[in-house]
């Protein structure tokens, strides 16, 4: 079986497992190391203590004190581990006792491990450390101490680790049993699903979302996704339905100037006919070009150049800009501008949408009505309201506005694209802000356009 064919779970079961078996191994070597030399260490200490205990006794009460010292040691202790020689000069074994056989050695310094027997018995073979050191003149001792329970210990600690990984790996490979079973499940609910979609074309299904987990945000992403494609989608669809209805009228209107121009073969019909087409042929070029505007900065692929921008001093321009349009409507233009309000925008987007905003409010509002701009700044906000007394927008249309080609008027009788405050979303939207409508207390809608500072 190829390990690359293996599902996702499996591989990371395999090497979750992988990786604990081999951290395992490090920690038990360096456990088993520092056990072994601990235990080492300790037998070298009451070596040196024993050579210690041997040469005091040897020194005070001479070699019959230092027998009876090692009969002591021998009586309170037990001999099974323990070996003591003593030899003269020539090599001559002189006292001998203990459970440990040792082999013929000569004198040396230090502590050595050797291999030996039990005392008559050959076979049974056992580690010891042995220290050697002079009593006297004429005599050298050997003391061992056998590390048979040293090795004891190191084959438990072995065996218990040898258990503990298999219970480990035995209960890994469960765990990674279901939780592949769990991830597959899962997985294949989501495949379903999205086939589903494939072959239907049905975007209105959404993903199941249980618990919360990773499962359930993939879920809550996908379900986003399918919305905002769902909208998209039917955004087109209303983009084709209304560019349909808004260009037939006035080619419409285009065929038929030619038609009667071509009749009539006049020159001056000729010249008005053609001054019609090229007015038509401007407004149909501005909503193919309003609409590469919006598709562009919804895509983000509008380049925005940001500036150092006193808000302050451009609001007051835009102000003085509307001020005459409003007054040859009958309508009275007020503001309200906060001092010292500075950002960094693209100034020529800002104002393409305070203008639409503008012509909006000049084209709803009746003669007599009032406007008012205010601009104002807290913490690291700066919020622009454009609100009037006129007619007001219904509940229910003040999040559709924001839409292509949504009018107020369904008949679409009055001038305009649809494409204006799609426009206003999009560009706030640019700048990292937003915006939206309420009721404003003057009766009217108040448009209110938040920007971070």
């Amino acid at each position: 079986m190829n390990f690359f064919s293996l599902s996702t779970p499996v591989k990371l079961t395999i090497g979750f497992l992988s990786l604990y078996i081999f951290g395992s191994l490090l920690i038990f070597g360096y456990l088993n190391y520092q056990l072994s030399a601990t235990l080492t260490l300790q037998i070298d200490r009451a070596l040196k203590d024993q050579q210690t205990l041997m040469l005091l006794k040897q020194h005070d009460s001479g070699y019959r004190g230092m027998v009876q010292a090692v009969d002591n040691e021998i009586s309170s202790k037990g001999k099974e581990d323990r070996a003591y020689r003593v030899v003269d000069a020539k090599g001559k074994t002189l006292f001998e006792i203990g459970g440990l056989f040792l082999p013929e050695m000569k004198p040396f310094k230090g502590i050595k491990e050797i291999t030996l027997g039990g005392l008559g018995n050959e076979k049974d073979k056992t580690d010891a450390r042995v220290i050697a050191f002079p009593l006297s003149d004429k005599l050298n001792m050997f003391v061992a101490i056998g590390t048979r329970q040293l090795q004891q210990l190191k084959q438990e600690l072995w065996l218990t680790f040898v258990k503990t990984e298999i219970l480990i790996v035995l209960l890994g490979a469960a765990v990674g049993f279901w939780l592949t079973q769990r991830f597959h499940g899962r997985i294949e609910s989501f495949n379903q699903l999205a086939k589903q979609i494939v072959k239907s074309g049905d975007l209105s299904s959404r993903m199941p979302v249980a618990g919360n987990d990773e499962f359930a945000s993939l879920a809550i992403n996908v379900n986003a996704m399918l919305e905002r494609i769902d909208r998209l989608v039917q955004g087109i669809r209303q983009v084709s339905d209304n560019i349909a209805h808004d260009l037939r009228t006035p080619l419409t209107r285009l065929r038929a100037d030619v038609e009667v121009a071509l009749r009539q073969q006049d020159p001056e019909i000729d010249h008005a006919t053609l001054e019609r087409v090229l007015e038509e042929l401007e407004n149909m070029q501005t909503i193919f070009n309003s609409l590469l505007s919006l598709g562009q900065a919804e895509a983000g692929g509008m380049r925005i150049k940001r500036k150092e921008v006193d808000i302050t001093a451009f609001l007051g321009e835009m102000v003085e800009l509307y001020a005459p349009s409003a007054e040859e409507h009958g309508l009275e233009l007020k503001s309200e501008i906060a001092s010292d309000i500075h950002l960094r925008v693209d100034r020529q987007l800002i104002a393409q949408a305070l203008s639409n905003l503008f012509d909006n409010a000049l084209k709803y509002v009746p003669e007599g009505g009032t406007l008012q701009l205010r601009a104002s700044q807290k913490d690291n906000i700066v919020e622009i309201v454009l609100e009037d007394n006129g007619p007001g927008i219904p509940p229910e249309m003040r999040e559709k506005i924001f839409e292509r080609f949504s009018r107020i008027d369904p008949s679409r009788t009055l001038s305009g694209s649809g494409l204006g405050l799609a426009l206003v979303r999009a560009f706030i939207e640019l700048h990292n802000g937003s915006v939206d409508v309420y009721e404003s207390p003057l009766g009217g809608a108040a448009f209110r356009i938040i920007l971070p500072t």
